[in-house]
C-alpha cells in the first residue's frame, strides 16, 4: 500500500496519506499517532466517525473546540471526454474518479498514475502537474470537492 510522507516546516510534526485497502485511505498525524481522516469510495469521515459532508469543522479527539476550519466547497463534476485530459485546479482536493478515469501526476518528465481508475483520492495540486485521465471510450463524469 502506498504512503506518502509530510513533516511540517514549523512543528515538525509528521503527517501522513496512506492507503489503507483498495480504494480506502486515511490521513494521520503520525507524529501524535492521531487518525485525521478516514475515506472509502462513498464517505469521507473524521476521526469520530462524522461524514465530512455534514460539517467543515475538524475537532480535537475528545471533541474539544475546533483544532482547525476546513473551507469545504461544493462538489463540481468535471466530464472528460474518452482518452482525454482534465488539469485539477490549484489546492487540495477529494476527487472521486469515474469508472474509466484517474488521477495521473507529472513527475520527471513524464504522466504516472497517481490512483486507480474509480478511485476515491486526495489531491494536492499546484495546478499543471495534477490531472484527470479518462481511459474509456466514452466521456464520463468525476466529482471534485476542494477542501483547501
Amino acid at each position: 500500500m502506498g504512503k506518502i510522507r509530510i513533516v511540517g516546516d514549523v512543528s515538525r510534526k509528521e503527517y501522513q496519506i496512506m492507503e489503507e485497502t483498495s480504494g480506502e485511505f486515511k490521513v494521520k498525524n503520525a507524529s501524535d499517532n492521531i487518525d485525521i481522516l478516514k475515506a472509502t469510495s462513498t464517505t469521507i469521515t473524521d476521526a469520530k466517525g462524522v461524514q465530512l459532508g455534514s460539517h467543515g469543522v475538524r475537532h480535537r479527539a475528545d471533541g474539544a473546540d475546533p483544532v482547525f476550519v476546513v473551507p469545504f466547497g461544493s462538489d463540481a463534476s468535471v466530464s472528460v471526454s474518452a482518452g482525454g485530459t482534465y488539469t485539477i485546479p490549484k489546492g487540495m482536493h477529494y476527487v472521486k474518479c469515474g469508472a474509466s478515469t484517474k488521477v495521473q501526476i507529472y513527475i520527471g518528465g513524464a504522466w504516472t498514475d497517481y490512483s486507480a481508475a474509480g478511485a476515491l483520492v486526495l489531491v494536492v495540486s499546484d495546478g499543471a502537474n495534477a490531472r484527470l485521465f479518462n481511459t474509456g471510450t466514452s466521456a464520463e463524469a468525476s466529482v471534485l470537492r476542494r477542501v483547501a
